[in-house]
């Protein structure tokens, strides 16, 4: 029904499918489908662009109706869990790999009764599941304030490394320059990911070429490549936290990413929210640089 009334508004399946983060080919199908189902005509065609039918109409009006109580219940249903003790955390993979150890052995044998349901987006979605209140909390690598309806909470900053194996001969040397790590073969994250965004963007400043010669979605697959002393990657400094057999060097520039925690301005924390989220604040102001900011 989500599917269907965002096509009818946008007219157009290709904008439709980016909005949904669906695939094309899988919005066609279903819209193909929905009109097998009702058997009815719900679509006029001219090239890229579609239009409703009447038919199409009469069944948009319906299922708007019908989606707003979906959506009033799914809230009623939300504030019932918010009651529960339930807390759902927003962790992107790498603040992922350095909290999660902690909140398992440290937070939850000390709240056992704070249940956690923690997700691992990309930063971007993060932001944006708070923001849709599909998460109470978020923690992101970026403090660019792009969503007014959020609060950004700063709390410590730590360097962005070229991340090589014990043994590499980079190893010893403590830090690296952006042009020195442009010029051996790199893997990276993918794009969606602010550490990497932010070290090409520092580069392409220096008028810098890297020679990226892998970008992976899965952190794990990083891990993997260094390890076995395939490539050494460019990470995010708390992502490589009691890692053996990785050595991290900064980069000469400082090139950093500031731990956020993000909430909803129009949402009143519970306790067990704000339990959650003065630990996170705890363990990423460890060892990092720069104050915490007020909430």
């Amino acid at each position: 029904m989500r599917y269907f009334l965002t096509v009818c508004r946008l007219q157009n399946i290709t904008h439709a499918a980016a909005e949904l983060h669906v695939a094309q080919s899988t919005l066609s199908q279903a819209m193909q489908a929905l009109e097998e189902e009702t058997g009815l005509n719900l679509f006029l065609r001219t090239g890229r662009h579609i239009m409703m039918s009447q038919d199409g109409q009469r069944l948009a009006q319906k299922l708007s109706r019908l989606l707003a109580q979906v959506d009033a219940v799914e809230r009623e249903v939300e504030d019932m869990a918010h009651r529960h003790q339930r807390v759902r955390i927003a962790i992107p993979q790498q603040q992922a790999a350095f909290l999660m150890p902690r909140l398992l052995r440290v937070f939850q044998p000390a709240h056992p009764e704070v249940v956690l349901d923690v997700i691992e987006p990309y930063g971007i979605e993060s932001a944006r599941l708070v923001r849709d209140e599909k998460a109470d909390i978020a923690v992101v690598n970026s403090d660019e304030q792009s969503l007014p309806e959020l609060r950004y909470r700063r709390i410590a900053s730590h360097p962005i490394c070229l991340t090589v194996w014990e043994g590499h001969p980079l190893a010893a040397r403590g830090h690296i320059s952006l042009a020195e790590a442009a010029r051996i073969p790199l893997a990276m994250l993918s794009e969606e990911f602010y550490v990497t965004r932010c070290a090409l963007r520092a580069m392409d400043t220096r008028g810098l070429a890297p020679d990226v010669r892998y970008f992976s979605p899965h952190l794990s697959t990083l891990y993997s490549l260094v390890r076995q002393h395939a490539l050494p990657a460019i990470l995010y400094e708390r992502a490589l936290a009691e890692l053996p057999g990785l050595v991290a060097l900064p980069f000469d520039e400082d090139l950093r990413l500031t731990g956020t925690i993000l909430t909803k301005k129009s949402r009143q924390s519970t306790r067990d929210q704000r339990l959650v989220i003065q630990f996170i604040a705890q363990q990423l102001a460890a060892a990092g640089d720069g104050e915490e900011t007020a909430p």
